[in-house]
């Protein structure tokens, strides 16, 4: 089985570029309204989660996603330290499903309620990149990284 796949190898830098690009501009669409409006984002997240944010620790939270899903999404793009960015990745949508599974009792699908599918599949994405790297088409690449 696996000789009939090999015919595909010489395209992996293309499927980690694609993989790239499309994982990048999806981070970037979720963290831009948490970059322009960090507050709103965290009241909002926190109205969710059954918290109170008086000392700020959703604002924290919501901070920080940010910080990682749009500049990280600039990143995975451009394809610059790609392993690490998608180690945080990782760890943020690992965290992401143990926070909607035990803290707000999601389930895994559910149309009716937060589910954590999504963030499951961003997860795998996140542990793909991490283990195909940027690949030939990036900054990584250019700079023997």
């Amino acid at each position: 089985m696996a000789a009939l796949l090999d015919v595909l190898l010489p395209y992996v830098p293309y499927l980690a570029l694609l993989m790239r690009i499309w994982f990048g501009a999806n981070m970037m669409i979720h963290g831009f309204p948490k970059v322009v409006q960090t507050g709103q984002v965290a009241q909002m997240m926190a109205g969710w989660m059954g918290m109170q944010d008086k000392k700020g620790p959703v604002t924290a939270m919501v901070s920080t996603a940010a910080i990682l899903e749009f500049f990280g999404g600039i990143f995975m793009i451009v394809g610059l330290i790609v392993p690490v960015v998608a180690l945080f990745y990782v760890i943020f949508f690992g965290s992401i499903i143990i926070m909607k599974r035990f803290k707000m009792k999601s389930k895994y699908i559910d149309v009716a309620n937060p589910s954590y599918e999504i963030d499951a599949l961003y997860l795998m994405l996140a542990i793909v990149l991490l283990v195909l790297g940027a690949g030939a088409f990036s900054l990584d690449a250019m700079i023997g990284i």
